[in-house]
């Protein structure tokens, strides 16, 4: 891992419909989260772009029920994992913010803050 990065968690961490929040900035709270649909990873910040507030209603709770989209609890908006576009609720059209990482040695890694 080069200088500068972080090393989340190891990608089969991440199950099938599940999502994980990660605090990469150490400010207490998860501003990154990581899950897996379709056997791909994906990564946003954990950010509406409604309100800019967190989306998960508990710690690691921001998928559906039946893991197959992304929601926020704060006000009902409903996301597509693939791309993070909003398919139901008041930002409909709008995405959240992709995360660039990468997988080193079965490692989630970002750029530090």
């Amino acid at each position: 891992m080069a200088a500068g990065e972080i090393a989340l968690c190891r990608s089969e961490e991440i199950a099938e419909g599940q999502a994980r929040g990660f605090d990469p900035e150490q400010r207490g709270k998860d501003s990154v989260f990581v899950l897996r649909h379709n056997g791909e990873i994906r990564m946003y910040r954990n950010s509406c772009p409604h309100l800019d507030v967190r989306l998960e209603y508990r710690k690691d709770r921001f998928m559906s029920a039946d893991g197959q989209l992304i929601m926020c609890y704060a006000h009902g908006a409903q996301f597509l994992p693939a791309t993070g576009e909003c398919v139901y609720g008041p930002c409909l059209g709008e995405r959240l913010q992709a995360v660039a990482w990468r997988e080193e040695e079965g490692w989630l890694v970002v750029e530090a803050p």
